[in-house]
């Protein structure tokens, strides 16, 4: 619709939009540097087997 002057009006915030809460703590906490290693053990437990 538009408004007295001829301009058409902003659409309201929100509206529809789920709201996600950016608070949220997991209940399974991991260290990056543990992700890490994983991952380097992992690539060398491949590599070694494909050497095989």
């Amino acid at each position: 619709m538009l408004n007295k002057k001829g301009q058409a009006g902003m659409p309201s915030s929100f509206g529809g939009l789920v709201q996600y809460y950016s608070e949220y703590k997991s209940k399974i906490l991991v260290k990056p540097q543990l992700v890490l290693a994983f991952g380097l053990i992992l690539v060398a437990v491949v590599l070694t087997l494909e050497a095989i």
